[in-house]
């Protein structure tokens, strides 16, 4: 996630042979020691301060410290506060998924096009924080939640997310940037090892035991992924241009929440297991497993003997994407990009396409160079 602190930066630095990208180096920097401003304080100061710390994502944050310091003292989430943060997390993961896509996506988009994204990124955002604000304030209003959710689902549909099937409705920001990418054969198709509420346990026992597992996180014999390609693409994908589909996924799963997102509001049906999870942990600690818009992310807290929080971990998605043995460098590697611009564009929309949560840097060389 992207702090208020001061935002982090991943240096990704590919050396080339033979137009092949041969070597790829992936470094993130970023705050330090952001848990420590847990420690110490009470249980119940632990959502609040995590809304506030991170500027994306703020209220699957919250969530996640919810749950976490929940479990940690043996409670559970109501039915109505599971409701009510189930319209949260969509409404959050809907907005932020649009906003990443094209205001990171490399290739320009033409003016007009331009003009009207931003038009439409400004509703969707309206409408993702008022349904924000209605649940965290625990109204809950039906009309009112409903006249959001519509407003974003019309700023989606502008952007061209299709409410069935893969064709983004044409003339749109979503059809520009699939030409974008329809065609680009650089990335071959491969299956994905998605990261689930399966593998909790194991991710968490070992974030409590290994220090420095929350920068490199790693489940033995796999390259896990998670986010949006790794929620709805199978394992065995077909031979198909890699990056089209990464894109599409990300815009199904907008239409897949928006989906989930009405049901919530017109019948109150909610798969919160698709959304979130959560658990004790050994001691007075527990966690919290949140599906966000880039993947699956972890708070886990321990209570000590005086009431207050004696430790506190965080588990950001994007260190499992953009870990140095992970699915983006492997990806990558062997792959025919080239030396020119050209490689730099292709690098560049891979990486977005992955989804960090922060500012990304590119620098790629001939290998004799690196």
């Amino acid at each position: 996630m992207t702090f208020l602190l001061g935002a982090g930066t991943i240096k990704i630095q590919v050396a080339v042979s033979r137009d092949l990208a041969c070597s790829v180096a992936v470094a993130a920097s970023g705050p330090q020691g952001l848990t420590r401003m847990f420690v110490g304080r009470r249980p119940d100061e632990a959502p609040l301060l995590a809304g506030q710390v991170f500027s994306l994502c703020g209220f699957a944050q919250s969530v996640a410290a919810r749950l976490a310091v929940l479990n940690a003292t043996g409670r559970a989430m109501s039915d109505g506060e599971r409701i009510c943060a189930g319209a949260g997390l969509l409404a959050e993961r809907i907005f932020e998924t649009l906003r990443a896509l094209i205001l990171q996506w490399p290739v320009t988009l033409p003016v007009a096009l331009a003009a009207s994204a931003g038009r439409s990124l400004r509703d969707a955002l309206a409408a993702s924080r008022a349904i924000i604000a209605e649940v965290k304030a625990g109204r809950a209003d039906r009309a009112h939640l409903a006249a959001a959710a519509e407003r974003l689902t019309a700023a989606a549909a502008s952007l061209g997310v299709p409410h069935q099937g893969d064709a983004p409705g044409p003339g749109t920001p979503c059809a520009a940037m699939l030409s974008d990418v329809e065609d680009d054969t650089v990335f071959a198709g491969r299956g994905t090892d998605p990261l689930s509420g399966r593998d909790d346990a194991d991710v968490v026992a070992r974030l409590c035991a290994e220090p420095g597992y929350a920068s490199l996180p790693h489940l033995p014999g796999r390259v896990v992924e998670t986010g949006a390609y790794a929620r709805l693409a199978p394992r065995d994908f077909p031979e198909v241009p890699r990056l089209a589909q990464r894109l599409r996924a990300r815009m199904r799963d907008v239409s897949t929440s928006l989906d989930q997102l009405a049901s919530i509001l017109g019948t109150g049906a909610l798969d919160w297991t698709t959304l979130a999870g959560g658990g004790p942990t050994p001691g007075a600690g527990g966690y919290g497993a949140v599906e966000c818009a880039r993947g699956r992310l972890y708070h886990q807290a321990e209570i000590a003997d005086d009431g207050r929080l004696s430790a506190y971990r965080i588990l950001a998605p994007t260190e499992w994407n953009f870990h140095p043995s992970g699915p983006f460098v492997g990806t990558l590697l062997s792959s025919p990009i080239g030396t020119d611009e050209a490689a730099v564009r292709s690098v560049s929309l891979l990486a977005v396409l992955f989804d960090p949560c922060v500012a990304f840097e590119i620098d790629v060389r001939e290998a004799a160079d690196a």
